[in-house]
């Protein structure tokens, strides 16, 4: 009979869930190829000279670009960061649009790389924490809008960090299974899975201090029996950052699997992928464990557990089907109680 109420009771559960996603950036456009990222740690007043690397993919036609440093804000919860362009822009409180020096233009000839000279310059009253801004590298003739996704275009993105004593505050925000989109930007947290098992954990973090943090994570996955089925050592595989002020989603695969995969300009890379998981019809538990800390700070830590189900179809026929054939047997032993016993009356 306790057997029986647990199985309804899972069931219930199961009725009232059915009744009511920075990545990397491609740093390539068609015929531009560059360096995506800088990152630098400075302390106020501080200088560093370096160069950026650009190359002309094409063969045929030299390249002239006009370089301009520009402040780009989080545009969506995966890392996509977005540009803010315009001369009424307004500086953001972490730009480096005053501290970075380089030329205006740049040609590349047809099939050349050429190194570009940069400066950045930190101010002597900059404080601890984080700063960034993009560099964009556009054709003179291009026609651009005010504002515009930061993939449409080709930029490297500077990071500095002045050491010191930063504010730093992530928030938890949310913490479970996951179902991403096919674009992967966005997607649903779910606790309850019917065809597929689950592949992708997912958590929330908003950043609420000065500095860009940069989390590492520990996810640990256990059956309803406390055995661990899957360990996820890196549940930041991106290297994800979360800028200020952003709320950030980082994905981690159940099971990653690496596949090769052929790029539009027909070059063969690695890709990871979230590959099939081996849960079987059950209840799972999800350990998170994030930490995080720069500048020298102090290393804090960010704990919380998600719970979620995998009840595939043909498991919840076989339950349907296994308290008819119990409530069926139940009656059936009833009436025939019932039956023996009127007779024995009857022969009195």
């Amino acid at each position: 009979m306790k057997k029986l109420v647990r199985t309804i009771s899972l069931l219930a559960v199961t009725a009232g869930f059915l009744l009511p996603q920075i990545g990397q950036l491609n740093a390539q456009s068609n015929a531009l190829s560059i360096t995506p990222r800088k990152d630098y740690t400075l302390r106020a007043g501080e200088v560093v000279n370096d160069t950026l690397t650009i190359t002309n993919t094409n063969r045929d036609s030299p390249l002239q670009l006009r370089l301009s440093v520009v402040d780009f804000t989080a545009q969506d919860e995966t890392g996509t960061p977005q540009l803010l362009r315009g001369e009424t822009t307004q500086k953001t409180a972490w730009s480096l649009r005053d501290f970075i020096e380089m030329p205006e233009q740049v040609v590349v000839d047809a099939g050349a790389t050429v190194q570009v000279p940069v400066v950045v310059r930190m101010g002597t009253e900059v404080g601890a924490g984080s700063y960034y801004s993009a560099i964009e590298y556009a054709a003179v003739n291009d026609i651009r809008d005010d504002q515009v996704n930061i993939s449409a275009s080709g930029v490297t993105l500077m990071f500095v960090k002045v050491p010191g004593q930063a504010r730093e505050q992530l928030n938890f925000l949310q913490f479970g299974a996951f179902i991403p989109d096919p674009g992967g930007t966005g997607g649903a947290f779910t606790g309850l899975f019917f065809n597929d098992r689950p592949k992708v954990l997912a958590y929330r973090l908003k950043n609420e201090g000065n500095i860009a943090e940069q989390p590492k994570a520990v996810i640990v996955v256990k059956n309803s029996g406390g055995k661990e089925m899957y360990v996820i050592q890196n549940a930041n595989p991106k290297s994800q950052i979360a800028l200020l002020g952003q709320a950030r989603r980082f994905d981690a695969c159940i099971s990653p699997e690496t596949v090769q995969q052929t790029t539009d300009n027909g070059v063969e890379i690695d890709a990871v992928i979230c590959g099939d998981t081996n849960f079987k019809p059950g209840r799972y538990t999800a350990e998170l464990s994030v930490l995080y800390g720069e500048n020298g700070n102090e290393t804090r830590e960010i704990t919380a557990k998600a719970t979620f189900w995998y009840l595939p179809w043909w498991f919840v026929g076989l339950v349907v089907a296994g308290i008819g054939l119990a409530v069926g047997v139940g009656f059936y032993i009833v009436s025939r109680v019932k039956n023996y016993r009127g007779r024995k009356t009857r022969r009195r």
